[in-house]
């Protein structure tokens, strides 16, 4: 019986070991190129050893980039655009999920067409619009801009995950006094946490790796993000020093790579809680 749960197994172990190597292989071949000179990076085989670990190429990131302050830049963006879009779809959800109203089915489905929508067919409008009150280069007009984008996902989790609570503790909830907002914020948002928590994550990854907007709306060289803070780099420096700008890249992969293993588990547990709630 085991031998053949094995064997029903092994193509999705063998899928799992083929998916691993895809995905690890750049993120190897750039941390070795990040302390590596040209002539080893087109030279030298790809998984070689640097022959002199040129840590200077970290500081030459940091100096000719500016990667610290992009970074900073990007959890600016990243967390006040994530905090922004959970109180504004905690709030929303909990009006379509546990309030329906006469034509809340089309003010779901209003918000999940967003999902449907092409960034690019928006980039030409929305930059007239914020051009029109001259909002370039400012760090609230890029925030608010960032949390109304991430807003469709995230009213389709939480809103999924809070139709499956039982509404029976609404209802003892406003027995025992409890008003809509204590409601909300101390009962049905630790409970729904699981969906709050995986929408954050996703909309937290989306903005700090963001770089349509930060292109269209920022041209402040102080409040470039991390996608801008490379773009700039290799334009200027690529063509003459790869290990630099592989050190760079390095540098900025290591805060998101943190982020997720510190919350991996919550977002998986929260995207199959989501699956079943739905």
């Amino acid at each position: 019986m085991n031998a053949n749960m094995s064997m029903k197994k092994t193509p999705v172990y063998i899928f799992a070991a083929i998916c691993a190597v895809v995905f690890i292989y750049p993120l190897i071949f750039t941390l070795l190129s990040a302390f590596k000179d040209n002539n080893e990076i087109y030279m030298n085989s790809i998984f070689s050893l640097p022959v002199e670990w040129r840590w200077s190429n970290f500081s030459l990131a940091f100096v000719d980039a500016k990667i610290g302050m992009s970074i900073l830049n990007s959890f600016i963006y990243a967390i006040a655009g994530t905090l922004l879009t959970l109180l504004l779809a905690t709030m929303a959800s909990y009006v379509l999920a546990r309030h329906p109203f006469k034509g809340s089915s089309f003010v779901y489905i209003y918000f999940i067409i967003g999902l449907m929508i092409p960034i690019f067919s928006l980039m030409i409008p929305i930059s007239r619009l914020i051009g029109s009150f001259n909002g370039f280069n400012n760090y609230l007009v890029m925030i608010v801009l960032y949390g109304t984008f991430e807003l469709p996902l995230a009213i389709f989790l939480i809103t999924g995950f809070m139709k499956g609570i039982n509404k029976e503790i609404d209802e003892s909830a406003v027995m025992d006094g409890c008003g809509p907002a204590r409601l909300l914020f101390q009962i049905l948002t630790p409970l729904a946490m699981p969906a709050i928590s995986t929408a954050g994550i996703l909309a937290f990854f989306s903005i700090y790796n963001d770089l349509i907007w930060n292109v269209i709306l920022v041209t402040d060289k102080e409040m470039f993000n991390i996608s801008m803070a490379l773009m700039a780099f290799i334009g200027e420096r690529g063509a003459s020093q790869m290990g630099p700008t592989f050190a760079g890249i390095m540098i900025t992969i290591i805060p998101t790579v943190i982020v997720y293993l510190l919350f991996q588990e919550r977002v998986e547990s929260g995207l199959a809680a989501g699956a079943v709630k739905e």
